[in-house]
Parts: C-alpha cells; structure tokens; sequence
C-alpha cells in the first residue's frame, strides 16, 4: 500500500517536472484559454430569472363547507402533473405570447457594444413584412432599425434602403413593393447609431421558443405548490411575463369552472318545472285521499315504518349522486364503483324488507304511508335542487377557482448568468488540459533517444556521463561552472565522465580527447570548458582548444577577446606563443579559434594540423579538442583525427539513433582505433532515479 502511494507520489512529481519544464507551450496555452474564457464570459448577455408560486387546491377544500356535496358535481383534482402539463399547453402559452408580443424580436448587432454590455433594447408590438416578395431561393436577410434619438428611429428593408422614418409608441401603415407593412416599436432605450435586427416568429416556433426559457415544477411532493420560474435578458420582461402567464392559467381555470357550474345550473333550472309538477300532483293525491277516507291516525308502528323508509331513499339517491360522479373519473371494474355499487344493493335490499313490512299493515294505512313518502320525496328533491340552483348561481357570481397565486413574479437585480468566474476558471483548465494534450502528442510522437542503455545497444559504444542542465554558457562570469560550484550535479556528472575517460586511456597513448556533437546547441563547449578545468584540478597541465574554425566561441567563455588562434597557427602568420593564453583557473591554458579562414576544413585536414597536435602532445599533459557539430560539416571529424579519445555530446530527448549511429560513424571515418564514448547532456532524472536535482555537500 505504502509503495503504490509513494509511485503515485513519484508519477505526480514527473508530471509536473514534465510540464514545468514544457512552460513555453503551457503558458500560451493558459493565456490564449484565459483571453477566450474573459471573451465568452463578457460575450454572454446576463440572463435574469424571476420566479412565481400558484396553488393547486383540491376538491377537499373550504368550498365543500359552502356549498355542501355540489362540488362534486364541477370540482378538479386533477394531479400537479396534469396541471403542469395544462400550463404549458400551446393554449395557455399562445395566449400569453401574443398578448406580451413575444413573437417579435429586436437583436442588437454591435457586437463591441454587446462585448461592453452597453447595447440599447427595443421591443415590437407590431411587425408585419410581405416576405412573400422574397424569392423562396433566397436567404431572407432581417430588416434594420436604426435609432435616430430615444424617440425616433429609421427603418431599412433588406435591401438596407430607408422604407420608414418613424416616432416610438407610434403604429405605422405604409405601401412597400405593391403590399403592406406594418409596424409598432412601443418601447426603444438606445443611443443614436444603434441598429436592431427585426424579426418575426412563426407562433410554432415562438412557443418552442419560450418553453425553452420557461420551467414549472411542484415543490415538494404532492404539495400542490408550482414554482414557475423565466429567464430573460431583461429583468423588468420576464417578471411581466411570468405574472401575464400565470394570471391567464387563473383566469381560464375560473373560466372553465363557471362554466361546469353554468352548465349544472341550466340542466337544474330546465328540471326544476318537472320536480315542482310532480310535487304537487304528489301532494294533490294525498289530499284527495284524505277527503276521500277522512281523518286516519297513523300509528307508531306505521310512524317508524314511514320514517325508515324515507331515510333510505335518501340515502339510496345520495348514493347514486356519488356513484354517478365517481362514474366520470374511473372504470367500472375501479374499487371505488365496486364499493358504491355493493353500497347501494345493501340499500336497495332494505327498501324491499321496508316495503315487505309496508304490506302487513291495513290497506288504508298502506295507502296513506306510500302517499306521505311520495310527497316527502318529492319535497325533499325539489328543496335539494333549489338549495343547488342557489349554490350555482354563488360560485357563477364569485368567480370561484381550484387556483390561486401564492406569490407573485417580483424583479430581481442579479443575473444568474453568466457566472463569469466558473467560465474563466473552465477556460483556463481546459487552457491546462491543451497544454498537457499537445506535450503528450509531441512526446509521443518525439524520436528522441531518452534510454542510456538503449543507445549503448545499439551503437555498440559506452556512455560514459549523463549530465544535468547546468549553467547554459558553461561558466559563471569568466570561470567555468566546474571551478564557481564544484559540488553541482552537472560537475559531479562531468566528473564522472573524466573518471571514465582516464580508466579508458590505455598507458603510453595520446593524452588527447576530441568533443564534438550533432548539431548546434546541445551543449558540446560546455562540456569541454567544464571536461578541461576538472582536469586542471588534478595539477595537469591542460590546453583546450577551439577547432572550431567557423564560429568558435571559446574565447567568450574565458572573457577573451578574439585575436589570432588556430587558424593563423596553421596559416603560419604567428606563433604558439602569440595564441595559448591562460585562463584564471590554474594550469588551464586556451587555443581560441583565430580569424575565420577561407578553407576551414583543408587547414584542419593539413599535416601542419597533425604535427602541431604531436608538438603540443609533448608540452601538456592533456589536450582536448572542441570541435564543429559532425552533422554540419566534416570539420569535425578531421579535427578529432589526431584524437585517442573522442566524444560525442548529444541531448536527451533530441535525436534519433540512426542520427546518433551516422554522426559517430562520421566521426570515426579518420580514426577507428580512438576510444569513442557518448556523454547524454541536460538530462533530466526521474523521481524514479533515487535522488534529484539539488543535494547538499557530500
């Protein structure tokens, strides 16, 4: 567990290693993602969003208390879901869209002023243009207003001729290419100069359009609480639109109550002549029986008789009512009917044991219990219907609804978009992420060598150091790296790569070693200034010399100035003693490169060359040769011809190995017997390696 965290840990700390080291790619990276991340956050128009709560009331509401067992006959309790869904019908939405005229759009088109957040706004009421003369072939390009003053504005058609100069708030008729256009600009805040695109939607198209910004949902669950809620550009907007939608969903819910009501009433009112008729006929055929057999007294048996059975066909004729409403809302096999319809068997089987009793009793009794239950039932429905008929004719008059406007839209100061920091903060992760994409592609791609073992395998030759960055010029001021920070790592490498050198030496060869490299900049002078003062540190007498006679740079590594060096030696325009300088490290002498030659290469292939390589064999006690990039030019390998040791610097992560197997090949072409080695430079350690960069003194 503890060594998967720590190569977590090790993997972390090379990602980042990798990517600091990459900077001049992340940076740009992080900064063209962080100039975009600010554009779009200022490019989004604020958007503002207001919100509203309406309450759903079901049918066991206050009003039963009011109007008895009537609601039943109109109530809605339709759930939240099915209101939601009536809310955001096309009728309700349509209705709301036409009265707010949100078919018509005015886009401002200054995209600087839009960039600033100072574009101006206007808003159509009317906006009518025969886009019938358009070819159907053709784009239709958006007609422009153009505002004039904060009161005035000019109109160009598609053509961008100017068809209408006209005054806000002001409805305007005019003929244009043999038809009529219309428009209305009723509310205009803009400076002069500011040009609107005008548009008009398709009603489809209007609805999509708004369904998109507008939400409903119930809060909580089966709370019969909506939150409606818009977004919109303009705070003042959407709160107007917001309350206009949701005063139309009260409106046409109340509308559509009053009208069940009303319905209820006329079939009421059409029953009430029936229900009146038959109760006096009932109550007419008992008087004429009691004229008739005169005064019966009715006893206590016949009493309870007559006072159950009216109770149950009152209670038969409820039921029914509610079987009959229940009918509306459910299916027949629903257990709701099932329970109604056993309720009313139950009834009915008492009405016939009531009836069964009825006819034990003397036959004038009989006649005068069914006479009296006649004209009680019929007083007691004609009573029930004008106790409805009155109800109705309340809820018509109060305009009773199932909704009612808990809180109303109220206009809020703060956008909720664009959240500027969130876009900023996403642009420049995703700025990272390019960063890190394109470092990765690259190293992927890359066929540069990082593998000391694999370069060894497959040229055959040893690489003797792998060095660090250190000071990029190879000396700090005027003294190389090697003298001003001896415990480095760059330095304890190079001293790696002397020991290396020395163990390699056979006895009694050519204390001479050649250090050249691929290509320009891989690091070869520092090599070879930092190689020449470890040695001098031992008491050798060491001469470096610049055969590199195109563009040495030696002397500046010294704090030389340029004069006579190698080129005039074998020229033979001055001597050994006008060229050698020394150098502020101690037994450390400097041959710099002289005045560029005209045949640079034919002087280093000269036999002057070689014999004054034998002469100043004989006067130091080591000599090393820097010389060109081999890639270059064969001056190179003409200069490291005399060498027992030759160099190679190459660096980490650059080359191939087929440029790396053709550069040493070219190298050896004039000396096979030399001892030929590689020295990686500025490589870069892993976490991995066991140690870092910065160590202390040892």
């Amino acid at each position: 567990m503890a060594s998967s965290k720590k190569k977590e840990e090790t993997d972390l700390f090379d990602l980042l290693k990798d990517l600091a080291k990459n900077w001049r790619i992340m940076v740009p990276c992080i900064f063209l993602a962080g100039i975009i991340g600010v554009f779009v956050a200022f490019w989004i128009r604020p958007v503002y969003k207001v919100d509203a709560l309406l309450q759903i009331e079901s049918k066991s509401n206050k009003s039963v208390g009011m109007l008895g067992g009537l609601p039943s006959l109109f109530a809605t309790s339709s759930p939240a879901a099915t209101e939601i869904e009536l809310i955001k019908s096309r009728h309700i939405i349509g209705e709301t869209i036409e009265k707010m005229h949100l078919q018509y759009r005015a886009i401002p088109v200054n995209s600087l002023d839009r960039l600033l957040h100072r574009e101006g706004r206007m808003e159509l009421s009317r906006y009518e243009v025969p886009w019938s003369l358009v070819p159907q072939d053709e784009k239709i390009v958006p007609w422009i207003a153009e505002a004039v003053d904060s009161t005035s504005f000019q109109l160009y058609d598609h053509n961008k001729k100017i068809v209408l100069s006209g005054s806000v708030g002001t409805t305007y008729h005019f003929p244009y290419a043999g038809d009529t256009a219309t428009i209305c600009i009723h509310r205009m805040d803009a400076v002069a100069g500011q040009k609107f695109e005008l548009f008009k939607l398709d009603r489809l198209d209007a609805i999509a359009a708004f369904k998109k910004a507008f939400d409903i949902k119930e809060k909580g669950k089966k709370t019969g609480i909506l939150e409606f809620s818009y977004e919109d550009i303009y705070p003042d907007r959407a709160t107007k639109i917001l309350n206009e939608i949701a005063t139309t969903y009260l409106r046409q819910n109340v509308e559509q109550r009053n009208a069940e009501a009303q319905k209820t009433l006329e079939f009421l009112e059409k029953q009430l002549p029936d229900v009146k008729a038959q109760m006096d006929s009932s109550l007419l055929k008992f008087n004429t029986y009691r004229n008739k057999v005169g005064s019966v007294d009715i006893g206590a048996e016949t009493q309870i008789i007559l006072e159950k059975r009216n109770v149950l066909q009152q209670k038969l004729l409820d039921l029914q009512q509610k079987k009959q409403s229940a009918v509306r809302l459910f299916q027949p096999e629903h257990p709701t009917i099932k329970t109604l319809e056993e309720q009313e068997n139950n009834l009915k089987r008492e009405l016939a044991n009531n009836t069964a009793a009825t006819k034990k009793l003397p036959n004038t009794q009989q006649e005068v219990l069914k006479l009296t239950n006649e004209v009680d039932m019929s007083k007691h429905m004609y009573t029930t219907m004008l106790n409805n008929i009155q109800q109705l004719k309340l809820v018509s008059a109060g305009e009773v609804g199932s909704v009612r406007i808990i809180d109303f839209a109220e206009e809020v100061s703060q956008p909720i978009k664009p959240k500027k920091t969130t876009i900023i903060g996403v642009a420049l992760f995703m700025g990272l992420l390019l960063g890190f994409a394109i470092i990765t592609i690259r190293s992927k791609f890359s066929n540069g060598v990082r593998d000391a073992s694999f370069i060894e395998r497959e040229t055959g030759f040893s690489v003797y150091a792998k060095v660090p960055k250190g000071n990029p010029n190879g000396t700090k001021g005027i003294r190389p790296l090697a003298v001003v920070e001896p415990d480095d790592i760059a330095v304890e490498s190079l001293r790696a790569l002397r020991s290396s050198l020395e163990f390699s030496m056979e006895e009694g060869c050519k204390p001479t070693i050649g250090v050249s490299g691929l290509i320009p900049g891989v690091g070869k002078s520092f090599i070879s200034v930092n190689l020449a003062a470890l040695y001098a540190g031992l008491d050798k007498k060491v001469l470096l010399i610049d055969a590199d006679l195109r563009k040495g740079r030696l002397h500046k590594e010294f704090g030389i100035k340029r004069g006579n060096g190698l080129s005039q030696i074998l020229l033979g325009e001055t001597t050994l003693d006008d060229v050698i300088q020394p150098t502020e490290v101690k037994n450390l002498f400097v041959m710099q490169c002289g005045k560029v030659p005209p045949n640079p290469s034919e002087l280093l292939g000269s036999k002057h060359y070689t014999s004054l390589i034998e002469n100043l064999e004989k006067q130091y006690d080591l000599i090393i040769i820097d010389t060109p990039p081999i890639m270059l030019v064969t001056d190179a390998a003409l200069a490291c011809r005399v060498a027992s040791q030759i160099v190679m610097v190459i660096e980490y992560n650059r080359h191939s190995i087929d440029a790396i197997k053709e550069g040493m090949a070219h190298l050896l072409k004039g000396n096979n017997d030399a001892h030929a080695s590689f020295v990686i430079n500025k490589y870069e350690h892993s976490h991995n390696d066991g140690y870092g960069y910065k160590y202390g003194k040892y």
